[in-house]
């Protein structure tokens, strides 16, 4: 009898498990792409239409894939030049021109795909100030395909305005990242590469009750009912506890 009840009681625990409301992430996803920096992109999200006290977070990403493209180096200076050269795409959030407000993490510092590789140029073989292609004194790097991504959670405080009805947008500045170690007395330009990645938009903890779970007062009957058989058991136990003393 004792193991059969039990039985029954970790069965009921087991249902009562399964249709309480779990709780999970709603996420959205904007690509944007191909194309060629600088540009801006404008991604539109719909907005939480349920409650404020629903949610427990809301986290942004951005992903940045790089492809090809040219970096061009010349040293202009008369001595010799070590020189690494990062080249790629590099992005952040808009954070005045977005409708809603974004992390600062995402706004105030860029996302960046790139390669890198370091070249030793010549002293300037005097073939004038600008880019000028061959000698010793030049060097190019060719972009290769990279990928890279950042995220960052929104201030509770703003939640309110990712909630309700309708859509927001969030807008983000694309730009060819070329960057110089020793940029001084060395000139640069290049061709920029092709850019394309995603936005995500992540809704964290939101109440996501499964079809056809039970009404409260059906959840309070079933927890009454395992209320119910602990009380007896544990009655039982005493009683027979108290007869074995008598004994």
């Amino acid at each position: 009898m004792v193991r059969a009840t039990n039985a029954c009681l970790a069965c009921l625990l087991l249902v009562l498990v399964g249709v309480l409301p779990a709780r999970a992430d709603i996420i959205q996803t904007q690509t944007w792409g191909s194309l060629i920096p600088p540009e801006t992109v404008s991604l539109t999200f719909n907005k939480y239409d349920g409650s404020l006290g629903d949610l427990t977070g809301i986290a942004i990403e951005l992903s940045i894939s790089t492809v090809g493209g040219l970096a061009e180096v010349d040293n202009e200076s008369a001595s010799a030049v070590s020189e690494t050269v990062s080249f790629g795409t590099s992005g952040e959030l808009d954070y005045f021109g977005s409708t809603v407000t974004v992390p600062l993490q995402l706004a105030l510092t860029t996302t960046q795909a790139y390669v890198s590789q370091t070249f030793t140029l010549d002293p300037d073989d005097g073939d004038g100030i600008g880019v000028q292609s061959g000698g010793g004194d030049y060097a190019s790097l060719a972009g290769g395909t990279v990928t890279n991504s950042a995220s960052a959670d929104v201030n509770s405080g703003v939640w309110s305005e990712y909630v309700g009805t309708g859509t927001y947008d969030i807008l983000l500045n694309i730009s060819t990242f070329l960057e110089l170690s020793a940029s001084g007395g060395v000139s640069q330009g290049s061709t920029p590469p092709d850019a394309s990645g995603y936005v995500t938009v992540t809704y964290k903890g939101v109440n996501a009750p499964s079809e056809g779970a039970p009404e409260p007062a059906s959840l309070l009957l079933l927890s009454s009912s395992l209320g119910g058989l602990a009380l007896w058991r544990y009655r039982r136990k005493r009683h027979g506890h108290r007869i074995d003393n008598q004994a």
